[in-house]
């Protein structure tokens, strides 16, 4: 058996340039992911994989988001499979994964040249 360990996904939203503006919350990223990982891989998938936000940039749509090993191919697959979020069209660009927050981080200043935000706690 696997030893389980934890994968940190740095992804990035895109929107089409005459798309609306509109203010993606950290809540609405994590309903879709989870409704897609359960359409394409079932319940016991979905609740094993243990997704969480760690940070998130809601200004430049830019974030990390952990889960397992064993999940993370499932997990980029779904992001390719959202479509749409609130009617707008949105493409999930998953850039980098790492075994360490420390890493990812460092990865999102190197690729987007902007400091992460600080983690809130809610």
């Amino acid at each position: 058996m696997k030893n389980i360990r934890q994968r940190y996904i740095l992804f990035e939203i895109i929107l089409p340039p005459k798309a609306p503006a509109m203010e993606i919350s950290q809540e609405l990223i994590m309903k879709a992911l989870w409704d897609s990982l359960f359409t394409l891989f079932g319940q016991k998938k979905t609740f094993n994989a243990g997704l969480w936000m760690i940070r998130w940039d809601s200004m430049h749509r830019i974030g990390i988001i952990r889960v397992d090993n064993v999940s993370k191919l499932e997990l980029i697959a779904s992001m390719a499979f959202i479509r749409k979020l609130e009617g707008v069209p949105v493409i999930f660009h998953s850039r980098k994964t790492s075994g360490t927050v420390k890493k990812t981080l460092k990865r999102w200043r190197e690729f987007f040249k902007t400091e992460p935000p600080k983690r809130d706690f809610k």
